[in-house]
Order: C-alpha cells, then sequence, then structure tokens
C-alpha cells in the first residue's frame, strides 16, 4: 500500500510567522500596519449577528458590555395596553414624518472606534471599545424613548461585528460600499463614509453598484454624475454581463 504524501505546513508557518512578530510602524500608517495584540482569537469569534432582541436579552446584553453583576430580586410584571394606531398616513403626516427622519438622520451614526497608539494596552483597548460600544447603544436607545416616538430599523448589536469594521477601514486604503441598482441611495452609507475620512482623510471611498443590468446607459451616467459631484468614484458591476461573455467565449 503506497504511502501517503505528508500534508505540506508552508501555510501554517508563514501565519505562524506572520502573528508571532509584532510590527509597529510609527508612521502615518501606523494604524493600519501595526499589529495590534488585542486579546481576540479571530478563530472562535462571535460573529453570529445580533439585530433583533427582547427585553431580557437586551438586558444581559447590555450588562455584560457594562461589566456589571446583578442578582434578580423578584418578578413584577405589569400590563401595558397597547396605545399605538394603526391606519393609514395622511399627506400631512408623511410630510411631518419626512421631515422627522430628516432631523433625526445626523444623531443616527455608526460607533466609532475609540482612540488608540501603539503605547494601549490590549485590557485599555477592549475596555475602551466596549464602553464606546455602550454609549452609542444608550444613545440610540434615547432616540426611541424620546418624545417623539421614534421606531429605529434593526440595526447590529453584536459589538465583534463593528470591531471588524474598525479594523477593516484602519487597514485598508480604498473601502468599497456595495449597493444595488435598483435604489443605490438605500444601502448607502454616508456616515461610513465620513468615518473613514476621518480615520485617515487619504483614505477613498467608492461605490460599487451591483446589478447595473437593470440601468441603462443614460441612468449609469447619470448616477456616475451624482456620486462624482460628492466626491465618490462609482463603478458598475453586472455578473449577468459577465456570465453572457464567458458563455460566448466559450461557444468561439
Amino acid at each position: 500500500m503506497p504511502k501517503q504524501p505528508k500534508k505540506s505546513n508552508l501555510g501554517r508557518a508563514l501565519v505562524k510567522d506572520k502573528f508571532s512578530k509584532k510590527r509597529h510602524d510609527r508612521g502615518e500608517s501606523m494604524l493600519h500596519a501595526a499589529e495590534l495584540k488585542d486579546g481576540a482569537d479571530w478563530n472562535r469569534l462571535n460573529l453570529r449577528s445580533v439585530t433583533e432582541s427582547n427585553n431580557l436579552d437586551e438586558f444581559l446584553a447590555t450588562a455584560e458590555l457594562a461589566g456589571t453583576d446583578f442578582k434578580a430580586a423578584r418578578l413584577n410584571m405589569t400590563f401595558i395596553p397597547p396605545s399605538s394606531k394603526i391606519g393609514v398616513l395622511s399627506s400631512e403626516e408623511k410630510a411631518q414624518l419626512a421631515q422627522k427622519h430628516e432631523e433625526m438622520a445626523s444623531c443616527l451614526r455608526i460607533p466609532r472606534r475609540p482612540a488608540w497608539d501603539a503605547s494601549t494596552t490590549p485590557e485599555e483597548l477592549d475596555m475602551l471599545e466596549r464602553e464606546s460600544f455602550l454609549e452609542w447603544r444608550r444613545r440610540l436607545a434615547e432616540i426611541e424613548s424620546g418624545p417623539d416616538g421614534v421606531i429605529l430599523t434593526p440595526f447590529e448589536k453584536n459589538l465583534e461585528f463593528w470591531r471588524q469594521l474598525w479594523r477593516v477601514v484602519e487597514r485598508s486604503h480604498v473601502v468599497v460600499q456595495i449597493v444595488d441598482a435598483r435604489n443605490p441611495l438605500l444601502f448607502r452609507c454616508k456616515d461610513l463614509e465620513r468615518y473613514v475620512k476621518e480615520v485617515d482623510s487619504k483614505k477613498q471611498n467608492v461605490i460599487l453598484v451591483n446589478k447595473a443590468d437593470f440601468l441603462t446607459r443614460k441612468q449609469r451616467d447619470a448616477w456616475a454624475n451624482y456620486f462624482a459631484e460628492q466626491g465618490l468614484k462609482a463603478i458598475f458591476f453586472s455578473a449577468t454581463k459577465d456570465v453572457e461573455e464567458d458563455q460566448s467565449v466559450f461557444k468561439l
């Protein structure tokens, strides 16, 4: 029986070599070049998306973020009759709602990563990130509980997902947002573009318009001009067009 070929350990050796050395570049690009040992095991991260939770889960998650110990004293339940009204909005109510959305837009921001440098320890950074994230959650809760009766759409409540975003922004020279050609502004996040520039003004924001085959040439030109006026480069992509081109080449 022939011997089984030995498995190559080249990949494992490269990974071990990369993470066994600490690189600290104190130049302008330190944020995306420094290897900060922040204690995160990237193979065991809790990357389960959490966009909706009940009151108990919300309470437990907030307590964990704040590092709070608590004991349940007793359960006091109060039934509150629903006071919301269901119906079709009038034109005046729609106008008021649109105005309210415009006023609240500046309050709805993505969480920022606290400032850090090469002297920041992993424990300090973890604590700062948790405090900053908890404060962000509190601000959103205040908006929902305010007198205006604003209801927020589901948003990501897992801190690990935001940590992934922070690291990507810090280490990238170009940050690409993928939007749907049928409604590009629905999926575009202007605050992400602002955050990218806050981290480093030299970083570039790019809009990738997916499913561009739904648009005519005139519509693509109009969207390209629209984003160019706002200092953004727009790239149009269609997987359908690529498949058609590949099939035509195969037939030849």
